[in-house]
């Protein structure tokens, strides 16, 4: 998962590594009548048909003089079997008794390369329609009342028709064309590396429909069905009114949901020419424009104002107008136009429930997303708060998950018994947990900055008492079924992700590992990837009609990390100061845990070495490991160490426990401590992320953690916490200021490469995978800003980032399911995958959407046309929101968690919280009285960085304002003064410039007054 890391999903499995295809410019669908396949020629794109591959096989496609090219460059798989190298069309519908005509044109590099085709539903099990060499034509299959292929047809180096009439005898839906062709071993398949093959004219016609029109027979292809392209013009299927006349009239973004009354309110008028999608409507853009905002039940214009002048957007490709309409105050229903044209919205709602709505209450269903994704529970239907709630309830996975300890980092397996038998340790039981994305993988990396992204929600909470009762037991914004335990909902949805954890432990005893005692290993999962549609209590015992063993997988432990480990003392510790009021055992057993996981990382600890990824013992996680589950790598974990010290330094404080300033000191070691960082280096981005905090850089969120207790920290101390978090906070609102669209995030890097999934030479210049996430986390600094100063701008900033994932995007798109008009439908999850299997829920409300990445990794999304590697790709365009488009639609719980977060800062966004108001080193918490003692020092500190007074690590303007105010003012702002920002006894070391006298005086605002007009050189006194 995330950006080198990914999960394919394929009727087989898969990780893919798929060269680019050529550059085509992708198109919309365009059906004859009758016609069920919904691309018969390849002239502008392959969707819906497109490949997949069972690792290590291998293939590269593109798109050629109008035809699908297929290279082979790994011809076997792990199942040694011809459909371990795929190309197919899935999601088609026939009618009993109805005859189709079914044909398609197919060459070889080599002659004699064996082809197998079949129309069979989707699990493989059934088998309506096949290819034969015996006859060179398509026949019934054996699950149709016909025969199995008595051979493959063999392929020759000019081009062949295959044809057949195809008769089902009952109804189907969501079947699938694939053909097969990867080096077999039972079932035929003779692939060798190097070979190719040419598809084209794939045709499956009904002539029973005829030339109905699409739409009035009874299976054909939607002219309009996009395959999850998403763009303005596919939003005209959800809301008609977006077009009129025909023409497309969607050129306004809105946040689709609303916008809250006495805050910024701004959309986005777009000529949509960043859209590669063929056929995309545009318009053309100049000056400014007079924009009205209309009352949607009686059409009366409200407001008017003036657009910002057209500006080219590089991010969407577009040229672009703002539009503010802030002083629109009035609750309501509205959308936007331009006067004089046809340009307008979608409706919104203006109002002071947006986030709150009691009847589709938004943090609810998205919190609910933890309790849908556990492992080894039945999810049962009344604790589901949205979607399909029968059909979404289901029978648990892994009840009892018993998995094989591995004894080193291996990429893949290619039979089983290297998972059972060769490579495995021992076993281990670690129930319970929430699974990742749906795909049954439990990683503890971001289960724990899940964990921790929920009880700081959570804690920011208990500093007021209405937003505490929020989360009372019994209070039903958390829905599980624990409630009535008397502990807070949402300890309890924790604790089944830390009591995974803590059953993640190494023991003294286990033969590989034992060494490592107190180590946790990085994760469990399955030792090879499994399809989509698949439900999460009966794969691995799925059997075929054949007798073979269905996923036929096995569950297995990767080995101890240092991350892991530091991810669970940080965990265990937040954990033990938000249980102790209602539980003192687990609360003093979880604070121990904490301090044994730290020891036992420091007793181990080594520096990462040049060539750690191939080091199969690595006490890290190398990067490339991504067969069967996310690799999750990350190389430089000091941050981590600085995250689990934050979080045992303060619980131990507040729990009094006697080895707490231990921790202080380990914390005040690190480099950025006291900080909330604008970018981030670690886990799997060496190249750095504008964003605050994520699984593989945890800095900010000790920081954050730091931030809820003052009371546990230096004057010093506070002010270089508060004033970085602010500082953060305004470098991401300035990125939204300049963004076409408003969003708070950039990618600005010389570029960087992915090999799990595509060639080491392809360079991605743009969005990293999940990029939304990146949006949501660093809108939780901005709330965070907003606490400190309560100024509205920051309040604006966070407005302003959820308005682009709910519309205000080039896409005019809502990437949270459930919530907006044109909306995310089919993120990527093995269960919610009604898109592929009818029987199967579709996702529930309140998922969050990875978003828009460049990498543009899996094989559907470049099936559409996509390039990965192509410097102009616009990486806001590069969103494809179907199950199959695992790059940029996957969904994930460290994704959901800050949505979480940032719903419930916008719903109690009227409260305030007394962490922000203590002068710090002398208040006490709110849950457990405690007496801080700040040990201060008679001696005079040295200077750090002259003429730093406020000590906010530059030397600007700001500083000779607090020396005056200093002078003018010292019981405010001198040294002990009542303002937060009065100054230190470092600043006042810091300022002390000028050596004509001793103390600070206005001679040393002068001096750094000519300093800054580089009057003078230095501001060091000695010199």
């Amino acid at each position: 998962m995330h950006k080198k890391t990914s999960k394919i999903l394929a009727s087989v499995m898969a990780m893919a590594t798929i060269a680019p295809a050529a550059v085509n410019v992708i198109a919309p669908m365009t059906a004859s009548a009758g016609l069920v396949v919904g691309e018969s020629t390849f002239d502008h794109k392959a969707l819906p048909w497109h490949t997949c591959e069972s690792s290590p096989a291998k293939q590269n496609f593109e798109l050629t003089d109008g035809t699908f090219h297929v290279m082979v460059k790994v011809p076997e798989g792990a199942d040694h079997e011809k459909w371990d190298l795929q190309f197919r069309h899935r999601n088609l519908s026939f009618k009993a008794g109805h005859e189709y005509k079914v044909s398609f044109k197919a060459k070889a590099k080599r002659a004699g390369m064996e082809l197998c085709s079949k129309i069979g539903d989707i699990s493989g099990n059934n088998e309506y329609f096949e290819l034969d060499g015996a006859s060179n034509d398509m026949h019934m299959g054996p699950h149709m009342g016909g025969q199995w292929p008595a051979k493959a047809v063999s392929l020759t180096t000019e081009w062949q028709t295959f044809e057949g009439t195809f008769k089902p005898t009952e109804d189907l839906e969501a079947a699938e064309w694939c053909f097969h062709y990867a080096k077999g071993t039972k079932y035929q398949g003779n692939a060798e590396e190097g070979d190719e093959i040419w598809f084209d004219d794939m045709v499956i016609d009904c002539v029973t429909c005829g030339d109905k029109a699409p739409g009035e027979g009874c299976c054909n292809a939607d002219p309009d069905e996009g395959y999850g392209a998403t763009n303005r013009d596919y939003s005209a299927k959800f809301d008609p009114s977006m077009k009129e006349g025909g023409k497309l009239v969607n050129f306004i973004s809105v946040n689709q949901v609303g916008y809250f009354t006495n805050f910024a309110k701004t959309a986005t008028l777009g000529d949509n020419k960043g859209d590669i999608l063929y056929g995309a409507s545009t318009i053309d853009l100049s000056g400014s424009y007079t924009w009205e905002l209309v009352d949607a039940s009686s059409g009366t214009v409200v407001e008017t104002g003036e657009t910002t002048t057209a500006k080219k957007d590089p991010d969407s490709a577009d040229t672009v107008c703002k539009i503010d309409f802030s002083k629109a105050n009035k609750a309501g229903r509205y959308y936007l136009r331009i006067k004089g044209e046809s340009w307008r919205s979608m409706e919104f709602n203006i109002g002071d429930d947006i986030y709150s709505d009691s009847s589709h209450d938004m943090l609810k269903n998205a919190l609910n997303y933890f309790y849908q994704n556990r492992s080894g529970i039945d999810i049962e239907e009344k604790y589901i708060t949205s979607g399909d709630k029968k059909t979404l309830a289901h029978e648990g996975g892994h009840k009892t998950d018993t998995a094989y300890v591995q004894k080193i980092w291996k990429n893949e397996y290619l039979e089983n018994s290297e998972a059972t038998s060769t490579y495995a340790s021992s076993k281990i039981t670690a129930n319970k947990g929430w699974y990742d994305a749906g795909d049954h993988g439990k990683y503890v990396v971001n289960g724990g900055i899940s964990v921790w992204t929920l009880l700081n929600m959570y804690e920011r909470a208990t500093f007021n008492e209405k937003t505490k009762e929020k989360f009372a037991d019994g209070s039903g914004t958390v829905s599980i079924p624990e409630t009535g335990n008397k502990l807070p909902d949402i300890i309890d949805e924790c604790l089944y992700e830390l009591e995974f954890m803590t059953a993640m432990k190494v023991d003294a005893k286990e033969p590989t590992w034992g060494k490592y005692a107190g180590m946790v290993y990085h994760k469990l999962h399955d030792h090879k990837w499994t399809g989509l549609a698949t439900r999460p209590w009966d794969y691995s015992g799925e059997k075929l009609e054949n007798g073979d063993k269905g996923w036929n997988t096995e569950r297995i432990v990767k080995p101890p990390t240092f991350a892991a480990t530091l991810n669970y003392a940080a965990c265990s510790a937040q954990m033990a100061r938000l249980i102790e009021p209602y539980d003192s055992t687990k609360s003093a057993f979880y604070l121990q845990e904490a301090k044994d996981a730290y020891a036992a990382a420091e007793k181990n600890w080594y520096k990462a070495g040049d060539d750690e990824e191939n080091n199969e013992k690595s006490l890290y996680a190398p990067m490339y490991q991504a067969k069967g589950g996310g690799p999750y790598g990350d190389n430089e974990v000091k941050d981590d160490m600085y995250w689990a010290a934050c979080e045992i330094y303060t619980s131990a404080k507040i729990l009094k426990d006697a080895d707490a300033d231990t921790y202080l000191t380990k914390l005040s070691e690190y480099t950025n401590a006291f900080k909330v960082p604008t970018r981030i280096t670690g886990g799997e981005n060496k190249d750095g992320s504008f964003t605050a905090l994520n699984w593989g850089n945890t800095n900010a969120a000790g920081s954050l953690s730091l931030l809820l207790h003052p009371e546990v920290l230096t004057d010093e101390q506070y002010a270089t916490l508060t004033a970085s978090i602010k500082k953060t906070a305004d470098d991401y609102i300035e990125e939204e200021q300049i963004q076409g669209y408003g969003i708070p995030y950039k990618y600005d890097g010389e570029g960087y490469n992915d090999p799990n999934n595509l060639d080491p030479s392809i360079i991605i210049h743009g969005y990293e995978w999940g990029s939304n996430s990146m949006v949501i986390n660093n809108l939780m600094v901005m709330s965070y800003a907003y606490d400190l100063t309560g100024d509205d701008k920051y309040m604006n900033g966070v407005l302003t980032g959820m308005n682009y994932l709910l519309g205000c995007n080039p896409l005019s798109f809502s990437f949270v399911t459930g919530y907006g008009t044109y909306m995310e439908k089919n993120p990527h999850h093995r269960y919610w995958s009604h898109e592929l299997d009818k029987t199967l829920p579709m996702a529930p409300d309140g998922v969050l959407s990875g978003g828009p990445n460049a990498g543009l990794q899996d094989p559907y999304v470049r099936a559409l046309g996509f390039v990965p590697g192509k410097e102009d790709n616009p990486s806001q365009r590069c969103f494809v929101d179907s199950i199959e488009a695992w790059s940029t639609n996957e969904v994930t719980i460290n994704w959901n968690a800050p949505l979480a977060w940032i719903v419930e800062f916008l719903q109690d966004k009227e409260q305030k919280y007394t962490y922000v108001t203590p002068t710090p080193g002398t208040t006490t918490t709110t849950q457990t009285p405690v007496v801080t003692t700040t040990t201060v020092s008679d001696v005079t500190p040295s200077a750090k960085v002259w003429g730093d007074a406020n000590c906010d690590g530059d030397v600007d303007m700001g500083d000779i304002v607090l020396i005056m105010q200093s002078l003018a003012n010292p019981n405010k702002y001198g040294e002990g003064g009542t303002d937060k920002s009065a100054i230190t006894a470092q600043g006042k070391a810091n300022a002390d410039v000028d050596t004509s006298s001793k103390g600070i005086t206005t001679q040393d605002a002068v001096r750094i007054q000519n300093f800054l007009l580089n009057k003078i050189s230095s501001l060091d006194p000695t010199k």
